[in-house]
């Protein structure tokens, strides 16, 4: 059935916007509860003053987090079409415009979505077992940046030799907070091994993927998480880029020429993690440490070098994944 009404909606956590496009008009707009009655009440009610199927209507949203749950909830209950876009993405196509708020919100979503409309990519929920291991690592994440603070506020006090009074205190207080954490991560990274060890489609990811000596739990499985098991990335390259480690050229004629750039709109999750992976592959990886030594040799910025690393590690983690082998230490990869 052909796609009628592209129906945008701006999400926050009491109220959601509904604004309805068709052939680039906004014809209906509505505001109702993030609930589940409420949603059930608004999608019945334009059906009934559009008169119109589900399967001739598209609905795209932005992805809020834990916001969206029961509206993805409650429209695949009902088989609708849904479309869930990045934010940024939405942002970025819009080009130079201005003013905000819930109302106009909906209203680019929806007209976004419409003028996308030969590029549609709907969405797909991952299994069950992917959500659970979403979630293990939200809570880590948050555990860690939890212990990041309570670090930082002592090694900032032992720097500025502060009153050591206040850096006692400081440090009493702190101690049991830390010695929590570090229990509760343990745990839970416990708890993230065991997850994926039940499961043998993902036990069989996670270990060709933490096959390449450097690649830890974590940066597996948040790989494993972002890719959707590696079913959401047609190719490497696509993955690198949703990374933010594919520089691009900036160039335009004679009057405008730069250096090549990695792009701002990148998921910093991971892009952070794989620095971490670098830092070790250079110290345990034979390739990837001979790569670094040479194009420091021959003059390179060791920044570039270091994000070409990273390219090339989420290309290396996506190949391994998708050929459903393990990293093979005397097999010459293409690190050039």
């Amino acid at each position: 059935m052909e796609t009628q009404y592209f129906i945008g909606i701006d999400i926050s956590k009491e109220s959601l916007n509904w604004a309805v496009c068709s052939s680039n008009k906004i014809i209906l707009e509505h505001v109702s509860g993030n609930d589940i009655k409420s949603i059930t009440k608004t999608v019945i009610s334009l059906q009934r003053q559009l008169n119109f199927k589900l399967g001739s209507a598209v609905f795209c949203m932005e992805h809020t987090g834990i916001y969206h749950t029961r509206l993805l909830k409650y429209l695949l209950s009902r088989k609708a079409a849904i479309w869930l876009e990045s934010g940024s993405q939405i942002k970025y196509s819009m080009g130079d415009v201005r003013g905000k708020n819930d109302i106009i919100d909906a209203q680019r979503i929806a007209r976004y979505a419409y003028k996308n409309r030969d590029e549609i990519k709907l969405y797909v929920p991952p299994r069950a077992i992917i959500d659970q291991l979403d979630n293990l690592l939200d809570i880590r994440d948050r555990l860690v940046k939890v212990r990041q603070i309570c670090l930082t506020a002592l090694n900032e006090q032992k720097s500025c030799e502060a009153n050591k009074t206040l850096t006692k205190d400081t440090k009493k207080y702190s101690a049991h907070t830390l010695k929590g954490v570090e229990t509760d991560l343990q745990t839970l990274e416990k708890q993230i091994k065991e997850l994926i060890d039940s499961d043998p489609q993902l036990k069989s990811l996670f270990d060709n993927i933490t096959s390449i000596p450097g690649v830890g739990t974590v940066t597996a499985a948040k790989c494993i998480v972002i890719t959707d098991e590696f079913k959401k990335f047609e190719n490497a390259k696509q993955l690198a880029c949703h990374a933010g480690v594919v520089p691009f050229e900036n160039s335009s004629g004679s009057s405008l020429h730069s250096k090549p750039k990695v792009s701002k709109k990148a998921h910093k999750g991971i892009k952070a993690t794989l620095s971490n992976c670098v830092m070790s592959a250079m110290r345990y990886n034979t390739h990837f440490k001979a790569y670094y030594e040479r194009k420091l040799k021959e003059g390179k910025n060791k920044f570039t070098v270091f994000n070409a690393m990273k390219n090339k590690l989420v290309r290396l983690i996506f190949s391994l994944a998708k050929q459903g082998k393990k990293y093979d230490e005397n097999y010459t990869y293409s690190l050039v």
